[in-house]
């Protein structure tokens, strides 16, 4: 059996060599990077880790269209560009989407997305709290994969023979995809804070009611509540905000560390920053909904309408006293 992984960056990568028990095919666009796979059986970009022979590359995507199981590692804002003009029509194909966030475009869910340019026999995501080196050095983690049905979970579980790298089934892919994707916003806003030196008090504050946002948007679109509170919700929340090796996090501290007229720069100094894409999506998405998401906003706000870090963060604390839910 051959998988096809779309997408040689470093998630891609340790994808591939969490499955390579399997022959793992996987596109990459890079020439370069393609012979380093192909020649030397590594992806400089991902330390520490090397893959044997049933791992190899290509920059053609056809090469990909009759593999059995096909894992989307793409930047979420890159998915219908690479896949919608392809010859990867094969309703055979049991897609895994691997990517985390929301198209800024048309504001759809990646599963949407996926609905809309690429046939497919099942259809599965896969999110948690899940660092690429940490999961291609073979390091224990645990994340979601949602289902249908519990035959696929199934199927794709029998594909893995890695016992460091646990999956728990979900038949929540809303709720998975939407935890995966939102908690990315809010590693800018944790980094925000910790560039500010607020402490460690505010940070925490800021993560529990991040996460009321998210569970709000979440069930918003008919996510089970319980999803958000394991692996893909909370648990990524946790891992991505808490963690200087968290990209958006990164972001984050640096946004508040320097003084940027504009971020395009800061961006492209670092790998894919899913949050700033994401923000802009969930903010339309949350607008047209009537979605109370203040910590998003200031996000927003600061990333988009470039307002002052310490006037946002002075608005949030003055807000209206009320009773603590979730």
């Amino acid at each position: 059996m051959t998988i096809g992984i779309l997408g040689g960056g470093v998630w891609g990568s340790a994808l591939a060599r969490v499955l390579s028990q399997n022959t793992v095919k996987i596109y990459v666009r890079d020439e370069n990077l393609v012979k380093s796979i192909n020649e030397h059986k590594i992806n400089p970009k991902l330390k520490y880790s090397s893959f044997n022979e049933n791992v190899s590359a290509t920059s053609v995507l056809n090469d990909l269209q009759n593999v059995e199981y096909l894992f989307i590692a793409l930047p979420a804002q890159n998915i219908r560009e690479v896949i919608q003009d392809s010859g990867l029509h094969n309703k055979n194909h049991n897609v895994v989407i691997c990517s985390k966030g929301i198209e800024i475009s048309s504001s759809k869910f990646l599963t949407e997305v996926i609905k809309e340019v690429l046939p497919y026999k099942t259809l599965s995501i896969l999110s948690g709290p899940s660092f690429s080196n940490e999961v291609s050095q073979n390091l224990p983690t645990a994340v979601t994969l949602a289902t249908s049905k519990k035959i696929s979970f199934d199927e794709i579980s029998s594909l893995i023979s890695n016992k460091n790298f646990r999956m728990y089934y979900s038949n929540d892919l809303i709720g998975t995809e939407l935890g995966g994707a939102l908690k990315n916003i809010y590693a800018i806003a944790a980094g925000i804070a910790q560039g500010l030196n607020l402490g460690e008090n505010a940070k925490s504050a800021l993560i529990s009611r991040s996460f009321v946002e998210m569970t709000r948007f979440a069930e918003t679109f008919k996510a089970n509540k319980n999803t958000l509170f394991g692996l893909s919700g909370l648990g990524d929340l946790i891992l991505t905000c808490g963690s200087h090796s968290s990209r958006n996090t990164q972001f984050g501290i640096k946004i508040a560390s320097s003084k940027y007229e504009n971020f395009s720069d800061l961006l492209q100094s670092q790998e894919v920053t899913e949050g700033y894409y994401t923000v802009e999506a969930v903010y339309n998405i949350s607008k047209k909904n009537k979605i109370e998401m203040p910590i998003m906003e200031s996000v927003y706000n600061i990333l988009y309408n470039k307002y002052d870090l310490k006037e946002e963060l002075t608005k949030l604390l003055n807000r209206p006293l009320k009773e603590e839910k979730i």
